[in-house]
């Protein structure tokens, strides 16, 4: 794959994983239109093969012993062929579905990110054009002196 570039922030960062999800989407749906047409090719030689099953009894040589025999064995085998070509189908068909779901997934996690972000950009921004904070002091260095010495005499007094 592409090395992942370094985001600007983490919006970039969220945008950048939806895109690689989307494409990884696509290539999900490219590959399940390819098993399409290859479990269609599979039916058709299917047919083919039972079609032709009569033929074949029909065009061997006269009927001896062993050739309805040999004439079993290939169908038995072109029979175990298609069936393990036909589980190979369902299994890659599971592996889509897992796939898929685990994308969903992921846009979900992506969608409840960015939403959090969104937000925590919102805060920021809120902080940012908030009044700065007054002083706790006055601007004299010597009124803290004061207030404290006032203190002390208003103490004394009481």
């Amino acid at each position: 794959m592409n090395p992942r570039p370094s985001p600007e922030s983490p919006a970039d960062h969220l945008r950048y994983e939806f895109a690689q999800l989307e494409k990884m989407r696509q290539q999900i749906l490219a590959d399940m239109e390819a098993m399409r047409v290859q479990e269609h090719n599979l039916r058709t030689y299917e047919a083919r093969l039972r079609d032709s099953r009569p033929s074949l009894v029909a065009a061997s040589a006269p009927p001896s012993d062993a050739a309805p025999d040999i004439e079993r064995d290939k169908i038995a085998r072109l029979r175990a062929l298609v069936e393990a070509e036909r589980r190979a189908l369902v299994d890659e068909r599971l592996v889509l579905r897992e796939e898929r779901a685990l994308l969903t997934q992921k846009a979900e996690e992506l969608k409840q990110r960015e939403a959090w972000v969104e937000g925590r950009e919102r805060d920021l921004k809120a902080k940012a054009f908030a009044p700065p904070p007054k002083p706790r002091g006055s601007a004299s260095p010597f009124a803290a002196a004061r207030s404290f010495l006032s203190f002390g005499t208003k103490r004394a007094a009481g």
